[in-house]
């Protein structure tokens, strides 16, 4: 009389994986994928779960809602290794994988927030520039862009200038200055007691922008990492990045 041995198979739940294991072999369905576990021929990464040792031997797209699927095979005793380090299949793993990735889509929105403001960034001095880099800002980009907007907005002040003065002579009363005294409701900033002609604003602004071009712009060609902001030459030089 032929036995037929009864295979054991149990289901549970690792985060929001689904597991089934039997005797023979381990699926995994997970949410989403590690980015280390591939499947190899030779030099297979041991994987432990549940105090055993297994190795990947299959790994496709998994069905709705899982993103993948892995299947695992009870370690042979003859099979050996040189690979190095192993994966653990646990709570706590499948818990660094769902950090890490809600961290990636705060990233990503963060990103996104602050694209609007990328031709500003530059102006950042060196430090916080490069504090941007988690969120895939590059820094020596960051200040070529700002450079740029600096030699645009050094364009806009002869512009202005320009326009302001032929169209005040017109009038019989000729005005100096450039886009800050075309815009200005009057003819000083006034705080508190003090008052501050806005020519010298618009004079001021077109010094600190054209000194700042030339100087920030000659490290930017010279140095392919290097990254500085707005009048950030005058305290110290910027680092070059690691």
């Amino acid at each position: 009389m032929e036995t037929v041995e009864a295979k054991t198979e149990r289901e549970i739940k690792v985060g929001p994986d689904r597991v089934l294991v039997n005797d023979k072999e381990i699926i995994i369905d997970a949410r989403r994928a590690f980015v280390d576990w591939d499947v190899r021929e030779i030099n297979q990464v041991p994987v432990y779960f549940e105090d055993k040792k297994y190795y990947l031997v299959e790994k496709r797209t998994g069905e709705p809602p899982f993103a993948v699927r892995f299947v695992l095979l009870p370690w042979p005793e003859d099979l050996t290794t040189c690979a190095k380090g192993f994966h653990t299949y646990d709570e706590e793993t499948v818990a660094a994988r769902e950090g890490q990735h809600r961290g990636s889509q705060r990233d990503d929105l963060v990103r996104a927030l602050l694209m609007p403001f990328y031709p500003l960034m530059g102006y950042l001095w060196s430090g916080t520039q490069r504090r941007l880099t988690r969120f895939g800002f590059s820094p020596h980009s960051l200040s070529g862009v700002s450079i740029f907007t600096s030699f645009s907005l050094l364009f806009a002040e002869g512009v202005f200038a320009v326009v302001l003065i032929n169209t005040s002579i017109r009038s019989g009363k000729v005005a100096l200055g450039g886009f800050v005294r075309a815009m200005a409701p009057g003819d000083s900033f006034h705080l508190g007691p003090i008052s501050i002609p806005v020519v010298l604003v618009d004079i001021a602004l077109f010094v600190a922008l054209l000194a700042d071009v030339a100087i920030r712009y000659t490290e930017y060609l010279r140095e392919d990492e290097w990254a500085g902001g707005f009048l950030e030459w005058l305290l110290r030089r910027p680092k070059r990045a690691p």
